[in-house]
């Protein structure tokens, strides 16, 4: 049995990765932080801007720590006043479902296989699956919703329209870049049900077993008939989960019009070649996944990874200059014992996929990196690889 042999950009992929989080950069949460919080009273809170994520109020016992330059790539080394977090991120084809990469590193817990483990809250890309529910409702990514409120906590009067009160609007595409809360939230309240949403997500493989050489977990997504309930699930607050490979998955499918590819790691078995999985199973339309992919675009080009990539266009030396990246980010702090979590599913070059990637970092209070820097590095260390092809093949176009 033999499976795919690791290019040279993947193993300094892989060995820049594991350095990467291994640099002692630490700042304090109230420099950066969740999209979505739990406070200890068990109220659900909601920060967003259009540049990123923000983070809860500091601890008293957490003093905010000075902004500090971007970590250079350097000797992998613990830092034992740091304090610990899990890191995982998952490359593949989305046209093969071959893995082109799956690394991870902990420094608390199990270590094995954590790439395959629903090890996180699914946050805020659960809202990729919302937007699927809504566009086969008949939703354009164009449609407005105006709201009020919402940028600390989620109630149920924000869920009703109040014209007097309801000047913010934004289109669905927009609301789905800049992962704003309370407006999937009222969608969901308006034009979802509880058995269309848990529908949806089986099509995206939640509460399902997803074949592949090793055995994964399957991530669980449970759907309450409480109204309520129901739209903050919608939002990406509820009792969702997901692990890496599957956030990979997810951005496969949108990137292959809607088709679920298997993830794969053999090539051959005894010298003889592996079948390939073919077109792929259908599970969602062509036209909602096209749809999907522009309004997660708006993740990279005005929403919550807009900073993280928005260098690459300005620097001739980036080999993402020239790519288009379709994302989505998630972010989503619990508070016993405290573990902040940020996620970046995507694919890129939106045109022509590629590669999908899934990134998941775990953090206590103070950390040194998040998941939307990983993919960025992943994505960045593709293309200067053997994707810079593509980059020139999308420039020449």
């Amino acid at each position: 049995m033999s499976g795919p042999r690791l290019a040279p950009w993947l193993v300094t992929l892989c060995l820049a990765l594991f350095a990467l989080i291994a640099i002692p950069w630490v700042r304090a949460a109230a420099s950066a932080g969740p999209e979505n919080t739990t406070d200890q009273a068990g109220e659900r809170s909601v920060k967003n801007t259009e540049t990123g994520p923000e983070a809860p109020a500091p601890s008293a016992s957490v003093a905010p720590a000075a902004p500090v330059a971007q970590p250079v790539l350097g000797p992998m080394a613990f830092d034992a006043r740091a304090q610990r977090y899990t890191a995982s991120y998952v490359l593949l084809d989305p046209r093969t479902g071959r893995v082109l990469a799956m690394a991870e590193h902990v420094e608390k817990g199990p270590r094995t296989h954590v790439a395959l483990q629903p090890i996180a809250p699914a946050a805020s890309v659960f809202k990729i699956v919302t937007s699927a529910a809504l566009l086969e409702k008949g939703m354009s990514p164009e449609d407005e919703v105006c709201f009020h409120g919402g940028r600390h906590r989620i109630q149920k009067a924000l869920l009703t329209d109040n014209p007097r009160r309801d000047r913010m609007c934004l289109s669905l595409a927009s609301a789905l870049g800049k992962s704003a809360n309370v407006v999937f939230a009222k969608l969901a309240g308006r034009d979802l049900s509880t058995e269309l949403l848990r529908s949806e997500a089986q099509r995206f493989l939640f509460n399902a077993p997803i074949p592949f050489a090793w055995p994964v977990e399957p991530s669980p997504a449970r759907f309450s008939d409480d109204p309520f309930e129901l739209a903050t699930t919608a939002a990406g607050f509820g009792p969702v989960r997901l692990s890496p490979l599957h956030g990979a998955l997810i951005a496969s499918i949108v990137a292959n019009g809607g088709r679920f590819v298997p993830p794969r790691l053999v090539d051959a078995v005894d010298g003889v070649p592996v079948a390939a999985a073919g077109e792929g199973q259908p599970v969602i339309r062509p036209e909602v996944a096209a749809a999907l992919a522009r309004m997660m675009e708006t993740t990279i080009t005005q929403g919550t990874a807009r900073k993280i990539f928005r260098r690459d266009r300005a620097s001739r030396r980036s080999a993402l200059r020239e790519v288009t990246v379709a994302g989505k980010t998630g972010s989503l702090a619990e508070a016993t014992p405290y573990r902040d979590y940020s996620w970046f599913v995507g694919f890129a070059p939106v045109d022509d996929p590629q590669v999908a990637v899934a990134a998941v970092v775990v953090n206590e209070r103070l950390w040194r990196v998040r998941a939307p820097f990983v993919a960025h590095e992943a994505l960045k260390a593709y293309f200067e690889g053997e994707g810079g092809r593509v980059v020139r093949t999308a420039a020449a176009r």
